[in-house]
């Protein structure tokens, strides 16, 4: 059996220059003291004795360098200067060298020395150090000692450094790969978030739209009942007459029909009362809907008694073609409000388009007839800029600002909708206001909110149907939307949205 040479005692065994050693190779405090020693009667030491004050550089970063620094007294921290800040490598006292390498090699300095203390140091160029070892050979193996000592130790902290780098990384990368897994459960949980918070929407939104489909499925069936009715009498009415031509004039007439505001269908069918006193108020209520050149081709037929069945058979041909536009603009609300329902769940592909808001104003009005007809509807709209938008989207606003009006006022009152260019003449701006309660200061600012509502048992106002879904809208076009109060009483919101140029 082979027999193991003893270890020596830890104290015996030879010092590691690379690791902590156990005793300095070379005493740096002996060497310093017998420099001072020596220096009072040595003319060389004292001509190459050199002070630097506190905060006084030695060296500077990447500045050539002809002379070896041995600290006899004070503190030198050594700096490597960056552009935002500066890093401190470490401090050096009495007995350690300044400018080692630069010296030895002659490349530019690499870190910058700045007198920490006042400090007194023995300034060597190569010339000296040459003279220095040569004429105090008692002390020059102890130099040469503490300089190889001085590499060691640099060569030390190199390794231990590098050891140091090695475990950060390996923390940084293990803390990189947990930060990777953080970031995919935060995705995970910020999609599971987005799709609650649709989802909630998406609700608020599906009632929102049961309501607003009633209203162009009301007209829808009112429309539908009324041809039904009609259209097979009409039909063999038009039929016995010799020419035709006349009946589809008027059915056309009422399919382009616009919507005018109720106060100026009144003041019309007073006039027509005046002009015709025989007719019934059924009758004159459809003329006034009607423009003056529609109604001078119907004057030969209202002005006599024994013509009122041609006339009437004129009418209902009008009458027939207003309805005919209803279900075309119900069912095209419809179709519109539906799509919106399904391109929330997913990015619409379409690109906006550049309109006349006013027109989508004027049909949203023409579907909600049926909900206006206690209401007066004034109507004041300035020539305006086009808008580049969507315009079913806003569509659905004006309909929810007309709901919303409508339940102001309990479905009696005025209802005021106006338009212009801003002073700027890069924007238009679009009112809807009504003579109600108006918004209670307390509400304002909450108004918008998508949990907030005024719809309960106990509400003493009617508002909140769409106003989150409105104010979203409107900001998708880069618009605002505020609420004021009327300076005659009431509410009014304004839309301001960005003119195409």
């Amino acid at each position: 059996m082979e027999s193991r040479r003893p270890e020596k005692p830890k104290s015996e065994r030879n010092p590691n220059v690379i690791g902590a050693s156990a005793r300095p190779i070379y005493d740096k405090a002996t060497f310093v003291e017998k420099i001072k020693e020596m220096m009072p009667a040595s003319e060389l030491m004292s001509r190459l004795k050199q002070t630097f004050p506190e905060g006084k550089f030695m060296l500077r970063e990447f500045e050539e360098n002809n002379k070896l620094f041995i600290i006899l007294d004070g503190y030198v921290s050594q700096v490597k200067e960056g552009e935002d800040v500066n890093t401190n490598i470490g401090m050096q006292g009495p007995g350690d060298f300044i400018g080692l390498l630069s010296f030895q090699t002659g490349e530019p300095v690499f870190t910058s020395a700045k007198a920490s203390t006042k400090v007194t140091t023995l300034a060597l160029d190569h010339d000296s150090f040459e003279v220095f070892l040569t004429r105090y050979p008692d002390i020059s193996k102890t130099l040469q000692g503490l300089i190889f000592s001085n590499l060691a130790e640099r060569y030390r902290k190199v390794v231990t450094l590098h050891v140091e780098v090695a475990e950060l990384t390996k923390q940084l990368e293990a803390e990189k790969n947990h930060l990777k897994k953080t970031i995919r459960e935060l995705e995970r949980t910020r999609n599971a978030l987005i799709s609650q918070e649709k989802m909630a929407t998406l609700g608020e939104l599906t009632a929102g739209l049961a309501h607003e489909i009633n209203n162009p499925a009301s007209a829808l069936l009112r429309s539908v009942d009324y041809l039904s009715t009609n259209l097979p009498d009409l039909a063999q009415k038009a039929s016995a007459l010799p020419e035709t031509g006349l009946v589809r004039f008027f059915f056309e007439t009422g399919l382009k029909r616009e919507f005018a505001g109720t106060a100026e269908q009144r003041l019309k069918m007073k006039e027509l009362a005046k002009r015709y006193p025989h007719l019934q108020r059924s009758k004159l209520r459809t003329m006034a809907e009607m423009g003056n050149d529609v109604l001078d081709r119907l004057r030969p037929f209202a002005q006599k008694e024994e013509k009122e069945e041609m006339l009437q058979l004129l009418l209902d041909a009008y009458q027939s073609g207003v309805f005919m536009n209803g279900i075309r603009l119900s069912t095209a609300r419809i179709e519109y409000l539906v799509k919106s329902l399904k391109s929330y769940s997913r990015q619409p592909g379409k690109e906006p388009e550049v309109a006349d808001l006013r027109e989508g104003i004027r049909e949203t009005l023409q579907i909600l007839g049926n909900r206006l007809k206690d209401i007066k509807v004034k109507i004041d709209f300035s020539e305006i800029p086009l808008v580049r938008c969507f315009v079913g989207e806003l569509n659905q606003v004006w309909t929810n600002l007309i709901i919303n009006a409508c339940d102001a006022m309990n479905d009696v009152g005025t209802l005021y909708i106006s338009c212009g260019l801003a002073d700027d003449n890069e924007h238009v701006w679009f009112k809807v206001a009504d003579n109600g309660p108006g918004v209670p200061d307390k509400i304002k600012k909450r108004i918008f909110d998508s949990s907030f509502t005024t719809k309960t048992a106990s509400q003493d106002f009617g508002l909140g149907i769409g106003l989150a879904i409105t104010q979203s809208i409107v900001e998708k076009h880069h618009g605002t939307i505020e609420v004021h109060d009327r300076q005659c009483g009431g509410a009014e919101f304004v839309v301001t949205l960005p003119a195409d140029r």
